[in-house]
């Protein structure tokens, strides 16, 4: 039979099968039998799809980007659901920029697209372009070519749509002397301060009201549902202080890492700074460098040229000194400059974001090997530190596997591993003091099924890098309502207080109407009222509170000769009666006139910018998927 099916594939129906399967898997790709046709899908602009694949790559990124940004406060500070929003949102924008682009024939040309990519100074090898770096970099961030030059193809065409809407926006002279009335106005203002403190001894409640308080406002006095959790806590920092040494030990491994102990090269240099300004421009800095060197060549010393030429204050009239300092802690240009010289070498003109530089290299002091017992303590840190965190990984394993295998206690595990069972205070969803439980992992663990209504212990939960606890409920308290003679003292003394603001708040009505009448405020002065007087104010006065400044400048400006007056009561209680006597307002210098008016210009250009891209998904049809709360 075998042999058969040989014979019959050797005839030309055979090669004939062949070809056509050949002919499909060059058309479409093997890769589509294997995935199949289906492309999942996260939105839809205008029949256009947003892929499953764009939405991850984009999310992981910001991901990624946020997570090294705030560290082990990310699952704090980000929120999940908000984070894949604003990514689906972005997306959106995108397919509908490209859209318009393409409806209104708006292209990025090759040369443009080149012009980008070989500008980048990632893929410059010896200050070039290098198409192997360029490449080598591409791939080691799993993109192909074509793949990057598409999606920088893609962010220069939203760039320049952008740019089209942003460039237009202007600030009119009118706007700004608006603003600059407003924002250099002060006012003269005083204020009488009634306390209410003094109210707290005269006012009463009764037991009635107290009672008539609670049952109007029972759901304000429900105890939320709380936990109190048992934990084992497992750290990096706390194995490492279990490390065991001796000075062999440390010595030996002192001898492999020396480089680690090893201070760097630093190098002494003096420098001549000439600036480009609005007073210098960039062709006369380079006539006065020009100058410099001629008397150089003559015999005139580098350092009484700094002290006369120089523009840096910090160190002209100490002869140009900067003082010993470590590759890379200067500008690059400069930087490259003073580790290529040699000592008493000064260097052609160096060109920085602060101007023209010529450099003078003092010294070098080479490498140097510190002694081990003056690193001794570091050495143990680092020794301790490496040990932990090798033996970390393999104590939480452990640790992973006993909780399993013992899911209802941590004693087996904490007597296994030589650990401690730690026990919390009562905490609620909301979370409590400290790292642990304010964690939100921890939290959303200990409330959930199988730790809390099933009693199990969780698996381990990170807290920060090489930082995890493992997790079981203790006590569980469910929510409830608290009785009266439970919350009746505090409620009381709530309702005291309410009580003297409002106959705080009663007096300066009374007093209000008797300035309002021509009663002088120094006069109306007794226990619990006081005067004063504060004089001319600013929007950023640090003189008075910030609520009392914000109010200062709400109120009407006075008429007719008259204060205008204004009564509020405080976040304290306390009632003010705000005077504002006089209003005056200030010019701009230059400075703030030009950074006033580009504020200005990008308000209204984010703002135009924002109007453009609303018209624009309100003129199509766009469908946002609910996918995007759970793609993986």
């Amino acid at each position: 039979m075998l042999q058969a099916i040989r014979d019959r594939a050797q005839s030309w129906i055979a090669w004939v099968i062949v070809g056509l399967i050949i002919l499909t898997f060059a058309l479409f790709g093997i890769d589509q039998y294997a995935r199949g046709d289906k492309v999942e899908v996260v939105a839809e602009v205008d029949g256009e799809d947003v892929t499953a694949r764009e939405f991850l790559t984009m999310y992981n990124r910001q991901k990624q980007r946020l997570q090294k940004q705030f560290g082990d406060l990310y699952d704090q500070v980000v929120k999940d659901e908000e984070l894949r929003n604003q990514v689906a949102d972005a997306l959106i924008e995108s397919e509908l920029i490209r859209q318009w682009a393409n409806q209104n024939d708006m292209v990025i040309s090759d040369q443009r697209l080149a012009i980008e990519i070989q500008s980048e100074s990632a893929f410059r090898q010896n200050g070039e372009f290098s198409q192997q770096v360029y490449e080598d970099i591409l791939l080691r961030n799993g993109y192909n070519i074509a793949r990057f030059e598409y999606e920088t193809r893609q962010h220069l065409l939203e760039s320049q749509y952008r740019n089209l809407t942003q460039s237009s926006s202007f600030a009119t002279k009118t706007e700004i002397a608006k603003l600059e009335s407003l924002e250099t106005q002060e006012r003269k203002v005083s204020y009488l301060r009634v306390d209410q403190r003094p109210f707290l001894k005269t006012v009463s409640v009764s037991d009635d009201e107290v009672k008539t308080e609670y049952d109007k406002n029972k759901d304000q006095f429900i105890e939320a549902e709380q936990v109190s959790i048992d934990y084992i806590e497992l750290s990096q920092k706390s194995l490492a202080s279990q490390v065991e040494t001796d000075d062999d030990l440390l010595k030996g491994f002192f001898e492999e890492n020396k480089l680690q102990f090893t201070l760097p090269e630093k190098r002494q240099a003096k420098h001549i700074l000439i600036t480009v300004d609005e007073v210098t421009s960039d062709e006369e800095a380079q006539k006065i460098v020009a100058e410099i060197q001629t008397k150089l060549k003559a015999g005139e010393t580098f350092e009484e040229l700094a002290k006369t030429y120089s523009k840096d204050p910090g160190s002209a009239n100490s002869g140009g000194d900067l003082g010993t300092f470590e590759q890379g802690m200067m500008v690059p240009e400069f930087d490259d400059a003073v580790f290529s010289m040699k000592p008493d070498q000064v260097s052609e003109p160096v060109k920085t974001e602060f101007g023209y530089h010529l450099i003078k290299l003092v010294k070098i002091e080479d490498k140097q090997i510190q002694p081990f017992d003056t690193v001794k303590a570091d050495v143990l840190q680092m020794y301790q530190m490496q040990e932990a965190e090798r033996r970390y990984f393999d104590v939480l394993e452990q640790l992973n596997t006993l909780a399993y295998e013992h899911p209802d206690s941590l004693e087996p595990a904490a007597d296994a591993l030589g650990l401690k069972v730690n026990t919390s205070d009562f905490f609620s969803r909301s979370g409590g003091l400290g790292q642990i439980l304010s964690n939100s992992k921890v939290i959303n663990t200990a409330f959930s099924e199988d730790v809390l209504k099933s009693k199990m212990n969780s698996t381990s939960i990170d807290i920060a890098t090489n930082h995890a606890v493992v997790i079981r409920v203790n006590k569980h308290k469910e929510a409830r309502q608290r009785p009266l003679e439970e919350v009746a003292e505090n409620l009381k003394e709530q309702l005291v207080r309410k009580a003297a603001i409002a106959e705080s708040a009663k007096l300066g009505e009374q007093l209000l109407a008797e300035v309002n009448k021509g009663e002088q405020p120094e006069s109306l002065m007794r226990d619990g009222v006081e005067w004063h007087t504060v004089g001319w104010i600013g929007r950023n006065s640090e003189n008075l509170l910030p609520q009392m400044v914000n109010e200062a400048f709400m109120m009407p400006k006075p008429s007719d000769g008259k204060p205008s007056w204004k009564q509020f009561a405080l976040l304290t209680g306390d009632t003010i009666l705000m005077q504002v006597s006089e209003v005056k307002s200030g010019e701009f210098d230059a400075q703030q006139q030009a950074a006033v008016e580009d504020v200005v210009a990008r308000l209204y250009a984010g703002a135009e910018l924002s109007a453009r891209m609303q018209s624009l998904r309100e003129g199509s049809e766009v469908i946002k998927k609910e996918n995007i709360k759970t793609l993986k």
